[in-house]
């Protein structure tokens, strides 16, 4: 071939009922010498639409193989270049600067860049680097009946060198989870890989991609072990090997074999020591084992890699494994630490590299409100970090806000920055409960459900509406008043009913009897009451709901223990253990509050009760080692006094069992075993243990 000529460059794809996707991605090939569309039977109008873009569509067959289908349009190619797309594929590449590339090239073949979005949030982003460039003409066939690759048949000709890495950008729309679903692909898929797992049982592409459609599935454990069976047959040059890694990892910290994850990466990072994702798994596996200096000292290596000299290899890489997430954690473990500077300092970092990541913006805000300063100043430093002019940012200043019970300042918010919008209606309208602002509630209540407030063009969500009477009814009750049963007969059927019944009970002087109750016993409209009326803080609310419907109370001393209010609940709690009633995460929470109080003994015996009930509740497992590690430490301690009285050295094999015992405790209590506040809901406990 002569090298020196211009370059042409075709475009090809398969497609079957992708009317919907396809002009999005047809659009970005405007300047491609050639487009070839492999149609394998579409009902809709794709094949239509292909042409209207000046595709040359080629009908075949769906026989239930990519790569048939693939070899199908390289047969009608006559470009000297040929670009693979999918039609849930946007380029982002011009095709002028893809030919600039091609240019006097020497190569191949390229690999690209593709962004695969995973989700709505920014973060949501996964990339790897497939051959998706080659030249035509050279005989060059994709195999495999799914998840098709051409890499091995120009990798059998020309080895690794033909092979180059380009800066062409693809963006896939095919894992969101509307598409997914949609297309049916996780089932069509899995079809797929056991058809081929039939015909090669040796095929250790297809048993790995076959564990990634089962974890799509939530499979996790038939994952892992396909996962493990196919790192065991995987050649360690084979180039999908650390993705196998990364997903076993993945997995494992799910499922909490956090072991296994340490025992793979001891030996894996000496292979692929320039992998971010390995080396930030790490680190969360020793931060959920409590080893902070570890784990701070793996998100480092993470970190490190970005400044590193290009890797040898392009790994599947999720967004930030380099920057933003582990620079989270390490603010994470420094704000468990109690070093608040230290930990605002890692965040903000991680907040220049991506200024809407939740949880770091969560994390500056708390780090701050932990040093005392003003609810208004962390408002406005939220602000000064993110901006408003996006939607999204606004969404998250009043998000991080709410979530830290700094109610005060998101009611002082001014509506030029931070307007009405679907997003944030309900965190601002409890606000307003919870600061006193009833009028202001009632009024744009009443707004919205008249119609002369709009927010969105197709009204509000069926839930947001639902959660708009429920926070009406509370507080009418809150304020002693009766529902209106003419305003209520607007109200959602699903709610409308129980809602009159709770108010009439309310509107009575005695409690309801238990038989009259049963109706009432397990009512998830009620219990769901009780929480908001604690999450306002409305409490006298709570305890006359419970009055009136008793079955109700360790719902109520549930929703106080968890908002904080720790004496409230601990009163509930005495009388439901008392009465033997105690059970589910009431359970769990007798055990902690005992525990805080250093009633070990007491508490262990709580413990065992919730294990019962629960025995794979990893936070109970660990509440109850705790109290027993604190009981050895105690009786340690005794024989340590009893001996020192007796003129003993102080050091000796009772004193080293006892540091040891001290240094187990010490790690157990970093790993995340107990409920957690904010800074907010811990005041409301100060004090108490």
């Amino acid at each position: 071939m002569n090298q020196s000529a211009k370059p042409t460059l075709g475009v090809q794809l398969i497609v079957n009922n992708e009317a919907e996707l396809l002009p999005r991605c047809l659009a970005s090939l405007q300047g491609a010498d050639e487009i070839i569309v492999v149609d394998t039977g579409s009902t809709d109008q794709s094949v239509e639409i292909a042409r209207r873009y000046g595709a040359t569509v080629i009908e075949a067959q769906w026989n239930h193989h990519f790569s048939d289908a693939r070899n199908t349009g390289l047969s009608h190619a006559a470009s000297s270049w040929i670009l693979v797309l999918d039609a849930d594929e946007i380029l982002q590449t011009s095709i002028d600067s893809i030919k600039e590339i091609l240019g006097g090239s020497t190569a191949e073949a390229y690999t690209v860049r593709i962004e695969n979005l995973l989700g709505s949030r920014p973060e949501d982003r996964l990339y790897h680097h497939p051959v998706r460039l080659f030249r035509g003409g050279q005989g060059y066939l994709f195999c495999g009946r799914i998840h098709e690759s051409v890499e091995s048949s120009i990798l059998t000709k020309h080895g690794s060198a033909a092979i180059e890495a380009s800066p062409i950008e693809i963006l896939h729309f095919g894992y969101l989870p509307l598409v997914m679903s949609a297309k049916h692909k996780i089932s069509r898929n899995e079809h797929l890989l056991r058809l081929a797992l039939a015909e090669e049982p040796d095929d250790v592409f297809s048993r790995y991609n076959l564990a990634v459609t089962c974890c799509q599935d939530g499979r996790l454990e038939e994952a892992g072990e396909l996962l493990r069976q196919s790192l065991t047959l995987a050649p360690l040059q084979a180039s999908y090997r650390p993705s196998i890694i990364r997903d076993l990892c993945k997995i494992d910290l799910a499922t909490g074999h956090v072991k296994a994850v340490d025992s793979l990466l001891t030996r894996e990072l000496t292979r692929y020591g320039d992998y971010p994702d390995l080396h930030y798994m790490q680190g969360q596996s020793w931060e959920s084992q409590g080893f902070y200096e570890r784990a701070v000292q793996s998100y480092q290596h993470a970190i490190d890699t970005s400044s590193a000299p290009a890797p040898g290899r392009a790994y599947v890489t999720e967004q930030g494994m380099d920057s933003f997430r582990p620079l989270h954690r390490m603010g994470a473990i420094f704000q468990q630490l109690g070093k608040q500077k230290e930990a605002a300092q890692l965040y903000h970092r991680a907040l220049q590299q991506h200024s809407l990541y939740l949880p770091t913006l969560e994390g500056i805000a708390a780090a701050f409100q932990e040093l005392e300063v003003p609810e208004g100043e962390i408002a406005a430093l939220l602000i000064q970090l993110t901006g408003t002019a996006q939607r999204a940012a606004r969404t998250a200043i009043i998000g991080t806000l709410y979530r830290l019970g700094a109610y005060k300042a998101i009611a002082e918010l001014p509506p030029a920055v931070c307007p009405l919008e679907e997003d944030t209606l309900l965190f601002l309208l409890s606000s307003w409960i919870i600061t006193g602002k009833y009028h202001s509630f009632r009024k744009t209540a009443d707004k919205l459900r008249a119609g002369t407030l709009q927010l969105s063009a197709g009204g509000l969500n069926t839930e947001t509406v639902r959660q708009l009477w429920l926070l009406e009814a509370m507080v009418t009750w809150e304020l002693g008043e009766k529902l209106q049963e003419e305003l209520w007969l607007q109200s959602p059927a699903e709610v409308r009913s129980e809602l009159l019944e709770i108010d009439a009970r309310l509107s009575s002087d005695a409690a309801v009897q238990q038989a009259e109750f049963a109706a009432f016993g397990e009512s998830p409209l009620l219990a769901e009451v009780i929480r908001l009326a604690v999450k306002h803080q409305f409490i006298a609310l709570g305890k006359r709901l419970v009055e009136h419907f008793p079955a109700h109370t360790s719902i109520l001393a549930e929703a106080l223990y968890e908002e904080g209010w720790r004496a409230e609940a601990g009163e509930l709690f005495i009388g439901l253990a008392g009465s033997k009633e105690a059970s589910g995460a009431t359970l769990r929470y007798l055990g902690e509050l005992l525990i805080d109080k250093g009633h070990y003994a007491e508490a262990a015996s709580w413990y065992r009760l919730a294990l019962g009930e629960s025995p794979a509740d990893d936070a109970v497992s660990t509440g109850l080692a705790l109290c027993y590690l604190h009981l050895a430490e105690q009786r340690l301690a005794e024989a340590v006094e009893r001996l020192q009285g007796k003129g003993q050295p102080p050091h000796g094999p009772l004193q080293e069992d006892s540091a040891a015992v001290a240094q187990s405790i010490a790690v157990l209590r970093r790993t995340p075993w107990h409920t957690k506040w904010n800074y907010t809901q811990r005041q409301r406990g100060a004090g108490l243990s």
